[in-house]
């Protein structure tokens, strides 16, 4: 706890009244329902009647109920006014605008440092108590080191109350393995971040920094280059947090599992930063896809014979849901909820017209079994990846409209072969740069079929020590930091 206090300090002394009243508020909401269902089962244990029974949990159910509102109000609250209030001051404000009215003065607020990642896990905790899935916590220090633990906090992943206890609860030893297998892991999120994502960032930012001036086939080339960076960037981040958790024993969620092998945007979803996405499935789909609404619109559909209708709404209303939720999560502008919403249509699309291409499939006799059609697969989903990118890093909605008019108008693919055109780069750095990713890309593709550690650690001293250190002087060497160069912050940071 001490640690995790000293981070926030040194990140400001500001941050920390926030993430202290959303530890606060939801250890005590958390306490109250744990209370609440107390009662009810000692009063229930005193019943005969199943009736009176029924009528004791559904009474303990609203009061709980009431209480997590409460919770919700605050932590969400504080989250949104935090997070959104210039981004709601300023449409306000454009409305007010079309009607000649006076403007409302604008103010910016503390963005408290992880506090979109930190409010999530403290929103599962209390949904966890009020769906009864684990008691609720009694150790204030236990569950407030949960909420704060340094290294998930600024970019996650996103971790369960439950999970982190049971690793925490009866202490942490010292571990020869997990110093070793921990420190071998930072040192390659170490490398994906600074050998690769800040030396390639430079070309992004050269191009889009000025990407009227180039072709459409070289802005839709830097979005794919872009697509590498920001995963060799946020991967990277949490290899070297969860590689230093597990320095003191402590393992964090799985975040990523080599997206970039997907074979359909689902699947890419199930790949690419696991921890949100589970969390909106486990908190978010299923919640939306048992309410009333959903419900009752299955309920309309069926009365009417709408089979096929039924279950794409049962099935694709709660994915938009979430969609749209996770493009605002994202970020307090209109190009992160176009983002989202192209995500949740990518997503709605292949079960609606799931039944389409199988018959074409059928039709052509295309063989969809062998690599060919695999590798085609993953090539797809890769590029509608990139387009879906173009709406995240463009500097506004408009922006990235703009961009796809260019890049569909403009494409001039001949410059692509001009080698006097500015990336940003020069011969040498392009050079590496296409190597780190090679490499990235085959180290990925071994840690699909095993565990690289694992294996490293079956090998001998001298072998296991020339590989740690290629390692760590590639690092060194090559990596892109120094007096003269402006240390990049990690890009999920902002969110």
């Amino acid at each position: 706890m001490l640690a995790n206090i000293a981070f926030f300090c040194f990140a400001g002394v500001k941050y920390l009244p926030f993430i202290a009243t959303t530890a606060l508020s939801t250890y005590l909401v958390g306490r109250v329902i744990g209370k609440i269902y107390e009662n009810a089962d000692l009063q229930i244990a005193e019943c005969n009647e199943q009736a009176e029974k029924k009528q004791i949990r559904q009474l303990a159910k609203r009061k709980a109920k009431r209480a997590l509102l409460v919770g919700l109000f605050i932590v969400v609250g504080l989250l949104a006014v935090c997070k959104y209030t210039a981004f709601v001051l300023k449409n306000l404000n454009g409305v007010l605008t079309a009607f000649d009215l006076p403007q409302i003065s604008t103010f910016n607020m503390i963005l408290p440092i992880g506090i979109s990642f930190y409010t999530f896990m403290a929103i599962g905790y209390v949904l966890d108590i009020y769906w009864k899935r684990y008691k609720a916590e009694s150790n204030f220090l236990s569950y407030a080191v949960f909420v704060s633990y340094f290294p998930h906090v600024v970019q996650g992943p996103i971790d369960r109350y439950n999970e982190f206890k049971a690793q925490t609860e009866h202490g942490v030893r010292l571990s020869y393995k997990n110093i070793t297998y921990g420190a071998q892991l930072a040192i390659w999120g170490f490398f994906k971040k600074l050998v690769i994502a800040d030396r390639i960032g430079v070309l992004v930012d050269t191009v889009l920094g000025d990407w009227q001036q180039y072709g459409g086939a070289h802005l839709f080339l830097t979005f794919a280059v872009y697509s590498i960076q920001i995963y060799a960037d946020f991967s990277g981040c949490i290899d070297i947090v969860s590689g230093v958790s597990e320095m003191f024993g402590i393992k964090l969620r799985k975040n990523f599992n080599h997206p970039y092998f997907s074979k359909t945007m689902g699947e890419f979803w199930r790949r690419w930063h696991i921890s949100l996405q589970e969390w909106f499935k486990d908190y978010i789909y299923y919640p939306v896809s048992v309410s009333r609404f959903v419900k009752g619109g299955k309920k309309k559909l069926k009365a009417k014979g709408k089979k096929r209708a039924e279950e794409l709404f049962a099935s694709c209303f709660p994915v938009l849901v979430v969609w749209l939720i996770t493009g605002i999560w994202h970020g307090a502008a209109w190009k992160f909820v176009a983002w989202g919403l192209f995500h949740a249509s990518l997503l709605i699309g292949s079960q609606v017209f799931a039944p389409l291409f199988d018959k074409i499939n059928k039709l052509f006799k295309i063989n969809t079994d062998n690599f060919g059609w695999r590798l085609w697969q993953m090539v797809r989903t890769f590029v509608l990846c990139c387009i879906g990118r173009i709406f995240f890093r463009a500097d506004g909605l408009m922006v990235s409209l703009s961009m796809i008019k260019h890049m569909l108008l403009l494409p001039n693919i001949p410059s692509l072969f001009d080698n006097t055109i500015n990336l940003g780069l020069d011969a040498s750095n392009m050079q590496f740069a296409v190597f780190s990713i090679l490499v990235l890309w085959a180290i990925d593709m071994l840690q699909e079929k095993m565990s690289l550690r694992q294996e490293l650690s079956k090998q001998n001293i001298v072998f296991r020590w020339i590989i740690i250190f290629a390692a760590i002087f590639a690092i060194i060497i090559f990596g892109t930091y120094g007096p003269e160069y402006n240390a990049s912050s990690f890009i999920y940071e902002q969110f």
